[in-house]
């Protein structure tokens, strides 16, 4: 965590956090305390990492505060799939206040080939890209894989 020390620039503070048990979908009471702690001492975004699948996000738009409790896996024996976050921070010129002022977040899926290879994809574009029959579709197993996937993440984060 970083934060100018200096009064009149503030900057946002960011902690990033690698906590909760693995292959949990809810955060703990352990990690509900940490989080708390956090925020005393000045946190504006929390982004947990650990347990291996997507789980809540909390934004306090009043506050200017954001909580990912994890953010899921790129690659692991329990999920292939993630999000990449996207968090808005502004800096009120007037006062000279910088807070997180939004987020968004895009779900994506790892698809590892029967050659080895891998590629990342956009999970809604790639489902779209198989239903509509694109020349470089993915296979039938990955569109499945992605639709639980989705699910999954929507259920946890709601439909965008």
């Amino acid at each position: 965590m970083v934060r100018n020390a200096a009064a009149h620039d503030p900057d946002i503070m960011i902690a990033l956090v690698h906590w909760g048990s693995k292959a949990s979908n809810q955060s703990s009471k352990t990690q509900q305390k940490i989080c708390t702690i956090l925020k005393n001492e000045g946190v504006d975004a929390i982004i947990g990492t650990h347990p291996h699948n997507v789980q809540n996000m909390e934004f306090d738009a009043a506050a200017g505060t954001f909580v990912a409790w994890s953010l899921g896996v790129f690659y692991g024996e329990e999920a292939n799939y993630s999000v990449l976050l996207d968090l808005e921070i502004t800096k009120d010129g007037a006062t000279g206040a910088t807070k997180v002022t939004g987020f968004d977040y895009v779900p994506v899926y790892l698809e590892t080939k029967a050659d080895g290879s891998v590629r990342l994809l956009r999970i809604r574009e790639a489902i779209a890209g198989y239903e509509n029959r694109y020349l470089d579709r993915v296979s039938e197993e990955t569109y499945n894989g992605m639709k639980t996937a989705l699910a999954r993440i929507e259920s946890r984060l709601g439909a965008k």
